[in-house]
């Protein structure tokens, strides 16, 4: 028995349209703050927590529409709905431990798998108290979720089947030592408590309970307490109920001392045991978590027990069927090395065939660790109102599907972003970066994110950022002359852009009105290079936040725009070098008529090659300037490596100067984000 489903109904911030939660074995609901993750495990609670107290309704549980206030209201309904599927029937199992869901069953088609609908209705009106007149059920539905239902579909739950379910919140702000007391109510005494006592030993624990405090009471001191306290008390009370009292050690029955047992930890640094109280709260919430993972093997253990029809069992338990830990920022006090251990074990409650895990975070580095397919995206929309969204990623035959997930999860500041700036690679995330700052103060501040996710994979992006509804901004290498560069490119994008939405004739439209036919369009990479032709299209997909490193990529525009303060930073025996005659010399140090050199134009074509790659043209649509500068792109950047040559040019040029050369697809592109993030 898995829950598959949550729907809710004007239930809290879940306004008033059904919005449907799928939840797997593990889930994660992520999103900022105030953006339904509480509410939807607080909709859990008032179903199936344990605790009475929880499972009442009360006037806040009622959502109210943001232009309206909620004394001008006379009456809202809602509903919470959870979904149970049965796929362990199929296999022959599950069967025994739920014989009181069987007549709710519903299957939608021959083979299906077998589900039940429950669900609690509620219902506010106006009334002379404050809370107003609540009232709610909790019912089956019998008809499958494909039809509307009617009257006779509903059928009373009652309680003591839906105890068979079993929710245990931890809330964000939590005291784990209250859990972990064994107190009445607590998971511990309700083991422990459980426990099938064999007679011969519930005897001997009394026998030694009575002797024990037969010699607590012959100590001289006990004694001169005792008289004293019975002496004193009868001046008070004479009810004969309660007339005689004495300071004990311990009662003498075994349920009264199962109360007073504790968890003691061993050995420490001082000799003697710690109990709970003298824990961290990080360790104290490891120990719970630990705690329930314990509870439910034992759960598992006594079930293995009574499906076997063994005569001496260890507890006398009623098992709950299913078991959904929902835990607010498990990450809340623990210590960042021990967040992965974390993961995994509430991984392991996951998989257990009695226990599903929802969790809510705000941490990074939590939800790398979560795949995102199990991934729910929180967000409020103009209305106040949340809407829920699951991560898409390609399809899993698709060999881009491994490439992009483990892109999402490096990356996962990206769902928690104002906007998001997609880029190729590591240099943009740095140039982009420090620039913003320049210009704009701190990015962090500003709740951008920069994303090098790598060109040819963007389009998994902007569908992934559509979906979850975070406004974007990319930026290409153009690669001109390089293979799929150039027109190839600008091709590409315009055919992502049509294959997540957008209509011809808003992206294809040509000046002189007609649409670009599809016939051109698969051609476009066959277009003369031109920067005449060229630079309209580019300009003109910069209406759709789209923008080009031209004509080669970031390194290479930067390289043109502060050549002298990338060379700048070489030592003196630093920097490419050629053979002339018999001789190398430094390049920076060759005379004009060293530069007319066949050895040096031989150079400058060899790196035209290593920098348009193998299947890359000549170079032929670069200046002479350009092609010169090739053999500094192939050292600083093919050969030197990326980032450590953007960060000691960027840390060593002046703000000004930095201002003064900027390329103006920066410039552009920063006012775009500037104005996308203020609107």
């Amino acid at each position: 028995m898995r829950l598959s489903k949550i729907k809710l109904f004007n239930f809290r911030c879940f306004g008033e349209q059904e919005h449907t939660i799928t939840i797997d074995d593990l889930t994660m609901f992520i999103g900022s703050n105030s953006t339904g993750k509480t509410a939807a495990l607080a909709a859990l609670n008032c179903m199936f927590s344990e605790f009475t107290s929880d499972r009442n309704i009360r006037r806040s549980d009622f959502y109210v529409p943001k232009n309206m206030l909620p004394e001008n209201m006379t009456e809202q309904k809602m509903y919470i709905e959870a979904v149970f599927e049965f796929n362990k029937i199929q296999e022959g199992e599950e069967g025994s431990s739920i014989p009181q869901f069987f007549e709710h069953l519903i299957v939608d088609t021959p083979g299906g798998i077998p589900y039940i609908r429950i669900r609690l209705d509620a219902t506010w009106e106006k009334s002379n108290t404050i809370e107003g007149a609540i009232d709610y059920q909790i019912r089956y539905i019998t008809c499958p979720e494909s039809k509307e239902i009617e009257d006779k579909d509903y059928v009373n739950a009652q309680r003591r089947d839906l105890d068979k379910i079993r929710v245990i919140y931890v809330p964000a702000v939590r005291d784990p030592s209250k859990q972990l007391k064994n107190t009445s109510g607590a998971m511990m005494y309700q083991l422990i408590n459980n426990i099938n006592w064999k007679d011969e030993r519930r005897n001997s624990i009394k026998s030694k309970i009575e002797e024990l405090n037969s010699e607590f009471e012959a100590e001289d001191g006990v004694k001169i307490l005792n008289d004293s306290l019975d002496k004193r008390w009868k001046n008070y009370d004479t009810h004969d109920k309660y007339k005689n009292v004495s300071l004990k050690f311990n009662s003498a029955d075994i349920e009264t001392s199962i109360k007073r047992a504790d968890v003691i930890f061993s050995p420490t640094e001082t000799g003697s045991d710690y109990t709970i109280d003298q824990m961290s709260d990080g360790l104290k919430s490891l120990f719970y978590i630990s705690l329930i993972d314990s509870i439910l093997n034992i759960e598992n253990t006594i079930k293995k027990e009574q499906d076997d029809n063994l005569e001496n069992i260890s507890f006398n338990k009623n098992l709950p069927v299913l078991t959904i830990m929902a835990v607010e920022e498990p990450e809340n006090h623990i210590a960042p090395h021990l967040l992965g251990r974390l993961i995994n074990n509430l991984n392991n409650i996951a998989i257990k065939n009695n226990a599903q895990t929802i969790i809510t975070s705000h941490s990074a580095s939590i939800i790398k660790r979560i795949d995102p397919s199990q991934v729910r995206y929180f967000r409020t929309d103009n209305n106040g109102c949340t809407n829920i969204c699951n991560i898409s990623l390609p399809d899993e035959a698709d060999e881009q599907y491994k490439y992009v997930k483990e892109a999402v999860k490096a990356y996962p500041e990206l769902y928690f972003a104002k906007l998001v700036i997609l880029g190729e690679g590591d240099s943009e995330e740095l140039i982009l970066s420090k620039l913003w700052e320049k210009y704009n103060g701190n990015i962090d501040l500003s709740e951008i994110s920069i994303v090098p996710l790598g060109g040819r994979h963007v389009n998994h992006f902007w569908r992934l950022l559509n979906n979850l509804k975070i406004p974007y901004i990319t930026l290409l290498d153009l690669d001109q002359e390089r293979f799929g560069g150039g027109w190839g490119r600008i091709q590409y994008v315009l055919k992502e852009l049509l294959n997540i939405g957008y209509k011809a004739d808003e992206i294809l439209k040509l000046n002189n009105g007609e649409i670009l036919s599809q016939e051109n369009l698969n051609n476009m990479q066959n277009w003369e290079i031109s920067e005449k032709l060229m630079n309209p299209w580019i300009k003109y997909l910069e209406n759709f936040s789209i923008f080009f490193s031209s004509p080669l990529d970031i390194d290479f525009l930067m390289l043109e725009k502060y050549e002298n303060f990338y060379k700048n930073i070489l030592e003196k025996n630093e920097g490419p070098e050629i053979k002339i005659g018999e001789h190398y010399k430094k390049i920076k140090d060759l005379k004009k008529e060293e530069e007319s050199s066949s050895e040096f134009q031989d150079r400058i074509s060899k790196d035209i090659r290593n920098a348009l790659k193998e299947k890359g043209g000549n170079g032929e649509t670069y200046s002479e300037a350009q092609k010169e500068l090739m053999i500094w792109y192939n050292y600083f950047f093919l050969n030197r490596g990326k980032p450590i040559t953007h960060m000691l040019m960027l840390s060593s040029i002046s703000d000004e100067a930095l201002k003064a050369s900027v390329p103006d697809v920066f410039t552009r592109m920063l006012d775009k984000a500037k104005s996308m993030l203020e609107s």
